[in-house]
């Protein structure tokens, strides 16, 4: 099992290290020292070993300019838009991203802010401006788009079977107000109608005491592999660990045998919102 990362930066991926293994073996070939290019570039050379090592974010400008400085006539500037790809997530996220993208099956379930697939634009983009420290516009944008392209998932061929268990008391309060808060309800049962997704509600005569280690997602790879992830006050891990996932599919399962069946998830949000059934 992994431990949680540091918010400020992205778990280490693919991309970032082969990326700075490029870097590092063009700066080998021209030999000069991460020092030396550190000075080119108002970087320790500490840093640039972390940018090798794939430690540390490294910024789409930095990558064309070590593209000039070390005469990579491309070969690194050709990676910034698959870069800027990935931070489309936030750093504690990325990695699952890319877990979640291939799922062929996902079990969420949803305590205190539903899950990003769940979520309708204005949901995500009020979100995102209640984080604090506050983030500016524009990196509120990048991310509401990589949230809201995440849910392609949803309809993607062939269907993945997804399965979102959510607490009452986070569709009883009014997140954003009346309005923001009706159109999630109504976004919820038209999910629901998927033949691929199922909503189900734990309701507030629950005496059980379920979902006690918070929110969850555990995801099914196409070579069958299951992942597990959890977020909290910024810090995440992505599970791997067998003993640990197979725990979370358990609890998952207990969670859902005591909620209400999909169909009746879906009646307890229309009187929510006081429709006819």
């Amino acid at each position: 099992m992994t431990d949680p990362v540091n918010p400020s930066e992205p778990m280490s991926s693919a991309l970032r290290r082969g990326l700075g293994a490029q870097i590092r073996t063009l700066r080998e070939k021209h030999g000069v020292s991460r020092n030396e290019l550190g000075g080119q570039t108002n970087f320790s050379g500490s840093a640039i070993g972390a940018f090798e090592r794939g430690d540390r974010t490294i910024d789409p400008g930095m990558v064309v300019r070590l593209d000039e400085l070390l005469s990579a006539d491309g070969l690194l500037k050709a990676v910034v838009p698959y870069l800027e790809e990935e931070e489309g997530f936030a750093p504690q996220f990325r990695d699952f991203a890319r877990i979640e993208a291939k799922a062929v099956s996902l079990w969420a379930y949803s305590a205190s802010v539903l899950h990003g697939l769940l979520q309708t634009e204005a949901y995500a983009r009020m979100s995102l401006e209640s984080h604090l420290p506050a983030i500016g516009e524009a990196e509120i944008e990048h991310l509401l788009a990589g949230r809201m392209a995440r849910q392609v998932l949803l309809r993607r061929d062939p269907l993945p079977t997804l399965c979102f268990v959510v607490d009452a008391p986070l569709l009883l309060r009014r997140y954003g107000g009346e309005k923001l808060w009706r159109e999630q309800l109504r976004h919820l049962l038209v999910l629901a109608k998927l033949p691929n997704v199922r909503v189900q509600v734990v309701p507030m005569e629950c005496e059980e005491l379920v979902g006690g280690k918070g929110a969850m997602t555990v995801a099914e790879t196409p070579d069958r592999r299951t992942f597990g992830y959890i977020e909290s006050q910024g810090c995440s891990s992505v599970i791997s660990d067998k003993l640990a996932v197979s725990e979370m599919v358990q609890r998952h399962a207990n969670i859902r045998g005591v909620a209400l069946s999909p169909a009746d998830s879906a009646r307890w949000i229309k009187r929510l919102l006081g429709d006819p059934e």
